[in-house]
């Protein structure tokens, strides 16, 4: 059987791993070069692995716990495609449970069961009421009624920054989210605290315009189990695009209000309780520590999207994690979502030069004071490397380290 590349990445082929390598020391042509980084940051850890001949090849505080920032995302998207499965989609159904009379009047609630979707747009709420007027539905006298109990509150993180509050990455997350939680006003664009009465509000205007008559109010309320057992007179069921896809977004653009939404939607849909960041901390940290076999001690787990600082994490568990997505039979959907160097995403203005021009695909992270780098790349004879650095509390910035660190490593 050939040697271990990108290329050839299927679950069979990682039969052949090693049972055990020791660490080696940082190889001498790396030396210098990470020496006189540390004396810049000396809060850098680093750690790569070639996954091909299980050698440890560079490694600095590998075991030290770091503020990940966007890092996070890897281990959301690849514990939600675990759990949930790369052909996963959300489901949002809008449903009237009583028939309407013959003169198109219908005179109780129309319900809107949410659970969870990130990635709705006003072009399904168009769809929705089209489907509304071709079955004569002429005037609705009831309310609209949105479940408000998938996810719980709060809708904003309680361990975000208050002066985030409003701005576009630290998105509200509630069970449900519409454009992205932005809405238009007198030519300027805003994000809303609440996303479930925006969706109410836009499905209201729009049964206006399609000339659907609303005589209600949009309110929030668990919908009955009694009104979902009724059979139902008219349903509409608005269905996500696959999770592999929606993995491809969040890692390609690190969009949060994706990442956060997945988040949630574990211990919604597995701890029969409503979604909720701390019952999902627990499912994302018995993934962790069940599946992965990683310590207790060597992670914390707050948020999906990576933007608290209580989340923490060692490089060398992040390569242990990125080593065990490549054992599963999700792993292209995975390795596919990563940004490609100088070609996509968040790398697209980097390594813009051979060798790791396209041959390099990785997770950025950054906030303030953090910045991370995880991924793969090949080397001159096409073994498999794994990686990953973050540094925190840094003066310097790293990417001309991280990029000469991953260049000479791949002509060793």
């Amino acid at each position: 059987m050939g040697r271990l590349t990108l290329k050839n990445l299927i679950p069979i082929f990682f039969l052949l791993f090693y049972v055990g390598f020791p660490e080696v020391s940082l190889s001498t042509t790396l030396k210098s070069l990470i020496n006189e980084q540390v004396s810049r940051s000396p809060n850098l850890g680093m750690y790569v692995k070639n996954l091909t001949t299980g050698e440890v090849i560079a490694s600095y505080n590998s075991n030290q716990l770091f503020i990940p920032a966007s890092n996070q995302k890897i281990i959301t998207t690849l514990g939600s495609l675990h759990f949930l499965g790369k052909d996963y989609r959300f489901k949002t159904i809008f449903f009237m449970a009583v028939k309407k009379n013959q003169t198109g009047i219908y005179n109780q609630d129309l319900y809107i069961d949410t659970k969870g979707d990130p990635t709705l747009k006003t072009d399904d709420l168009i769809k929705v009421v089209s489907y509304l007027r071709d079955r004569d539905v002429k005037v609705i006298n009831g309310d609209i009624v949105l479940n408000d109990n998938y996810f719980e509150k709060p809708y904003y993180n309680p361990n975000w920054k208050k002066s985030w509050k409003g701005v576009a990455w630290a998105p509200y997350i509630s069970s449900i989210a519409i454009n992205d939680n932005l809405y238009s006003s007198k030519n300027n664009v805003y994000l809303t605290d609440n996303p479930l009465y925006l969706l109410g509000v836009k499905f209201k205007k729009e049964l206006r315009r399609q000339q659907i008559r609303f005589n209600g109010t949009v309110r929030f309320a668990k919908i009955p189990i009694s009104k979902k057992l009724t059979p139902f007179k008219i349903k509409y069921e608005i269905q996500s695009a696959r999770l592999g896809d929606i993995v491809e977004i969040i890692n390609k653009t690190s969009n949060n209000l994706y990442a956060e939404h997945l988040f949630k939607k574990l211990s919604a849909n597995f701890s029969r309780v409503r979604g909720s960041w701390q019952d999902s901390q627990i499912i994302f940290a018995d993934f962790l520590t069940r599946n992965v076999d990683l310590n207790t001690r060597d992670f914390n787990i707050n948020d999906g999207s990576g933007l608290s600082s209580k989340n923490k994490i060692s490089t060398k568990g992040m390569v242990k994690i990125l080593e065990f997505a490549t054992k599963q039979d999700y792993f292209y959907d995975f390795y596919e979502s990563l940004p490609v160097a100088g070609l996509d995403g968040t790398l697209i203005k980097r390594f813009k030069t051979y060798p790791l021009y396209k041959n390099l695909k990785a997770k950025t992270g950054y906030i303030r004071g953090v910045s991370s780098l995880s991924g793969y790349f090949n080397g001159k004879d096409n073994d498999v490397y794994a990686f990953s650095f973050i540094v925190n509390n840094y003066n310097f910035s790293i990417r001309l380290f991280i990029d000469q660190v991953l260049s000479k490593i791949y002509y060793l």
